[in-house]
């Protein structure tokens, strides 16, 4: 399909070109361009043969230019391929009514695993996919295996097919080096016991270009509406699984030279276990898959506390909101390292989800009213404090709650919902929240 320009560049090549906002860029080097990291990919050429729709008519162009010098126009976005399975567990399936369009979306695009990590099964994938992904070198992609076993794998993930040939797929892209990252989400009574062993120890074999495998446990809320029963991993489960990642990662370090095995840290927290240490976690590979930011946030509190002023100039509160999850982790490792701070009291306030259900108790999913219902009685009663300080990825990229409705849809508005009492999103540096809090203006409130 021909790819639309949406802007150009002045100055640029393409603007010397004449081509403009709405031409359709047809082919590169006489090869059909499939969307716009297609057309990054064959335009990083010196020489390029350019065959374009400019208004009614069809033109081509030589391009002579230093290689990787861009050509100046922006691509519009290319639609994002769907998922290919239907999983017994698949959290959209599980989403109340009424939340934005995009969260119905179920992402299995191989081009978004690339750019931003997204974790996406294999069963979409076809030939013409994987030489693409070779050639263009799509490196590193981010696999949901799950399971390897193939029964078992087909009844998880809702395959019409007998085989979707994820082993034989996994070995093609390892075999051309690219670079691979797995997921299992752990569903007790399907894919945990045996069928976990046979699926580290099949990944395992792939080491060379399989790099992790991230467990993480299977999220439940309260909309299944006519969905399979499944239940969450139990804490007894958690404990069991963190003793048998351990003994894993003491058999790969010595044979890998790394853990290659790790889990989320909701595993530990469920199972009222410590942490691992950063080192067990060669390097943070798996951050935004919830593997390691715990422990990376309580070493950058205890790194950041050096720095801590020894007093607030006026006694202050700070509210700290998050998800049931992380309430005690927060009240009992965060607050008292804050409170070294003299004239500074903090309160940690767990607000249950009332959005998906208090099955739900990470922060991440949090939305206002749910944010809105803990903290309105501290609020009612005048204790919310000077500042209320939410976790960053309570909001999207746009600074948004999974709200979809005019006045619940931003910290601004929880702010106005409890008094117009300061509201933030913590950003990293606890040094900002204390010069928040000591600001003249807030002191002055």
């Amino acid at each position: 399909m021909p790819v639309r320009i949406t802007s150009v560049e002045p100055g640029s090549i393409a603007e010397r070109l004449g081509l403009a906002s709405g031409d359709q860029i047809l082919a590169v080097g006489g090869e059909a361009v499939a969307d716009e990291l297609d057309f990054r990919f064959k335009a990083a050429e010196e020489t390029l043969a350019l065959k374009v729709r400019q208004g009614g008519t069809i033109a081509e162009h030589t391009v002579e230019k230093d290689i990787d010098d861009p050509l100046g126009v922006d691509l519009e976005e290319f639609r994002i391929k769907t998922c290919g399975d239907d999983c017994v567990f698949c959290f959209v399936d599980q989403n109340p009514t009424g939340l934005r369009d995009t969260l119905y979306f179920r992402d299995g695009d191989f081009r978004m695993s690339f750019l931003y990590g997204n974790y996406i099964t294999v069963t979409n994938l076809r030939e013409r996919d994987l030489a693409r992904i070779v050639e263009q070198r799509l490196s590193p992609l981010y696999i949901s295996v799950h399971c390897t076993h193939t029964p078992t794998r087909r009844a998880m993930m809702g395959h019409r097919t007998q085989n979707d040939q994820l082993m034989e797929k996994l070995r093609f892209l390892a075999a051309n080096d690219i670079e691979l990252h797995a997921q299992i989400v752990l569903v007790p009574g399907y894919n945990d016991a045996g069928r976990l062993v046979q699926t580290i120890l099949e990944l395992a074999d792939l080491h060379e270009h399989l790099f992790s495998v991230s467990i993480v446990p299977v999220g439940i809320t309260e909309h299944r509406r006519a969905l399979m029963d499944l239940r969450t991993v139990s804490p007894p489960e958690a404990r069991q699984l963190v003793r048998l990642v351990q003994r894993w990662q003491a058999h790969f370090r010595e044979t890998l030279g790394r853990g290659f095995v790790y889990v989320s840290d909701e595993v530990f927290i469920l199972g009222d276990e410590d942490f691992p240490q950063e080192d067990d976690y060669d390097g943070y590979p798996l951050m935004e898959n919830g593997v390691g930011m715990s422990r990376d946030f309580l070493n950058e509190l205890e790194f950041q506390a050096e720095d801590f002023p020894a007093s607030l100039p006026e006694p202050r509160t700070l509210t700290i909101a998050t998800g049931t999850l992380t309430e005690g982790l927060l009240r009992d490792r965060v607050a008292p390292v804050l409170e070294r701070v003299e004239n500074l009291t903090v309160n940690v306030v767990g607000c249950e989800n009332t959005l998906f259900g208090s099955v739900v108790t990470v922060s991440g999913l949090l939305n206002f009213k749910s944010l809105k219902a803990g903290l309105g009685p501290l609020a009612e009663r005048g204790e919310v404090g000077d500042l209320v300080l939410l976790p960053p990825d309570v909001v999207n990229f746009e600074g948004l709650f999974l709200d979809n409705r005019p006045g619940q849809m931003e910290p601004a508005d929880l702010s106005r919902a409890l008094g117009d009492v300061p509201v933030d999103v913590f950003a990293g540096d606890w040094n900002a929240v204390f010069d928040a809090l000591s600001a003249p203006e807030a002191i002055a409130a």
